[in-house]
């Protein structure tokens, strides 16, 4: 019996999205405190480069359960976690990741306000990601 990785993946990833949106959105100080201490700095922690090595692995294991359906296991929900998530991850990290002064914006918020409407305008995603998840 084979784990349904892909599953697997896009449950974690759904899971992320809805705590760090319910993050902004209920504890917006102590949210800001976070991202400062994981973006501020001229390198991340190393628990952000432990989360990002887990998701980089339960992906590696998604897209391996994906490549190794039939034609017709293969759906457009799974092309889209599988290809297009890391697609906006590239685009995600040219801009905040790796650039000094994407890293600067993001740890320089500090009003509540603005991290509850980031949380907000995150909950969409947490929506897509679930229904990717389960039509893939």
């Amino acid at each position: 019996m084979t784990l349904p990785w892909l599953t697997i993946f896009g449950v974690s990833l759904t899971g992320l999205a809805a705590a760090t949106s319910f993050g902004m959105l209920l504890v917006p100080e102590r949210w800001g405190r976070l991202e400062t201490w994981a973006y501020g700095g001229a390198r991340r922690p190393w628990p952000v480069w432990g989360l990002a090595a887990l998701l980089l692995a339960l992906w590696g294991l998604g897209a391996l359960d994906f490549a190794l359906r039939s034609e017709a296991g293969r759906t457009w929900a799974g092309w889209t976690l599988v290809a297009g998530v890391p697609a906006l991850w590239v685009v995600k990290s040219a801009a905040l990741v790796f650039n000094p002064r994407g890293r600067a914006a993001v740890s320089s918020v500090s009003d509540p306000k603005t991290w509850r409407r980031i949380g907000l305008a995150r909950l969409p995603i947490v929506l897509v990601l679930a229904a990717l998840t389960w039509l893939s």
